[in-house]
């Protein structure tokens, strides 16, 4: 069973930054294989994560996980205890009127947070398209004659492009 484990972006290989960028942060690094590490650091600093470390698997970046056989689908891969590893669904968060709303959006479940990006679909952990779906706010309306009344409206509006096939 793997464990994550917390280093310096400085210090972390292409393989750690390239997982972190893409499971974490949803970012679409495209098809080049041999991405260079200062360009993925660079989009890593761009998709607005500001902390001077990451958290990946212990497994990434390691001789033991380039040694996995082909066919075999790696454990951090199908992890259920791992927000950011287990199943997905692909969304799209709304870009909003008010100020900051073309800001990726912070979402944190347990302790695993990361950054989703608007107006672009991505793939994110069924448990934070659960607390997207649970983000709410309460507008107050009043009515010609003082009446007041409330209504909740998603904090985050979001398109959920597609869900996990059922185990």
């Amino acid at each position: 069973m793997s464990q994550d484990v917390t280093i310096k972006i400085a210090d972390a290989t292409v393989d750690q930054l390239r997982w972190f960028a893409t499971a974490v942060l949803g970012v679409d690094l495209g098809p080049n294989p041999n991405i260079r590490i200062e360009t993925l650091r660079s989009k890593i600093s761009a998709a607005g994560y500001q902390r001077d470390d990451i958290t990946v698997p212990d497994t990434i970046g390691t001789p033991a996980a380039a040694a996995a056989p082909a066919g075999e689908t790696p454990a951090h891969a199908v992890d259920p205890g791992s927000y950011q590893r287990g199943p997905r669904a692909k969304i799209v968060i709304a870009r909003d009127e008010k100020p900051g709303g073309d800001r990726p959006v912070f979402v944190a479940v347990n302790g695993k947070s990361m950054l989703i990006p608007r107006a672009e679909p991505c793939d994110v952990g069924l448990p934070y398209v659960e607390a997207l779906l649970h983000a709410t706010q309460t507008l107050y309306d009043m009515d010609e004659e003082g009446n007041i009344t409330s209504r909740e409206v998603p904090l985050y509006p979001m398109q959920i492009l597609s869900m996990p096939a059922a185990a």
